[in-house]
């Protein structure tokens, strides 16, 4: 049966797809083939031909928006929400016992825990970003060592094979992750795959992972899953988080912290 008893062509269906992800920000193979009477391989050759015009980008399981392939390049991003990225990153900053070796990765929550590291006296900084290299080495007792990599010039960052190579060398005591998007159903998400692959490289190489998220990231949707809420130590944030994610991680052992 097809969707109300009606014969719909591709065409249609691709304008109720399209409709769908303005409305919701991303669309199920499943419901979609269930709400249109169609198997789901006719829905993935719809998805497939909608991504092709650039309308839309596949992920696992069904579309995003193509405008949510990517993020904001971080010099944008750093203007958004800036006091309650400040206050994330200044719970962060008592986390930080001095003499030990962390990891800050790209991201413009963890450059601004960068920006308050002033007062250690044996802090030993690894990072992928060269904002946030820059950031930290104005403080006099942070010592800090860039990865190398491929430089992503709207990133200012290196990523890449060479650094994840590199990261599988060391054993950080703590690292700082920011993340694209906090989601109940699918947990930490991110936008591009070598973000994700080096956080879960860092998720393997640290005593102590804590994920930055100010609350503009709830239940916000990317096209990776960068980790389970269970394979992450500690969040911080600067609100409570909704309901639905407190209860997704009621039954883990996440620990949040916030404001």
């Amino acid at each position: 049966m097809t969707r109300r008893g009606v014969f719909m062509s591709s065409e249609v269906r691709k304008e109720v797809i399209l409709e769908r992800l303005g409305r919701d920000q991303r669309v199920s193979v499943l419901d979609l083939s269930t709400e249109f009477g169609v198997s789901g391989e006719t829905i993935r050759r719809d998805l497939k031909d909608l991504e092709a015009e650039g309308a839309v980008r596949r992920v696992h399981g069904g579309a995003i928006p193509a405008g949510r392939t990517a993020d904001t390049p971080i010099t944008e991003r750093i203007k958004f929400n800036s006091f309650a990225k400040d206050e994330v990153a200044g719970l962060a900053r008592t986390l930080i016992n001095d003499d030990c070796v962390i990891f800050l990765d790209t991201g413009t929550t963890t450059l601004a825990l960068a920006r308050k590291l002033s007062g250690f006296k044996k802090l030993r900084l690894y990072t992928n970003s060269l904002m946030i290299a820059q950031a930290a080495c104005q403080h006099f007792g942070v010592k800090v060592q860039v990865t190398p990599g491929n430089l992503r010039p709207i990133e200012q960052d290196l990523v890449g094979y060479d650094t994840l190579s590199y990261i599988q060398q060391f054993h950080f005591d703590m690292v700082f992750m920011g993340v694209a998007a906090v989601n109940a159903d699918y947990g930490f998400m991110d936008f591009e795959e070598d973000e994700a692959r080096i956080r879960q490289a860092l998720l393997r190489q640290s005593s102590r992972s804590v994920m930055l998220a100010d609350h503009s990231k709830f239940g916000r949707v990317g096209n990776v899953i960068t980790a389970p809420f269970k394979q992450v130590g500690t969040l911080v944030t600067d609100r409570r988080p909704p309901e639905d994610i407190v209860a997704a991680v009621r039954t883990e052992e996440l620990e949040i912290v916030h404001g």
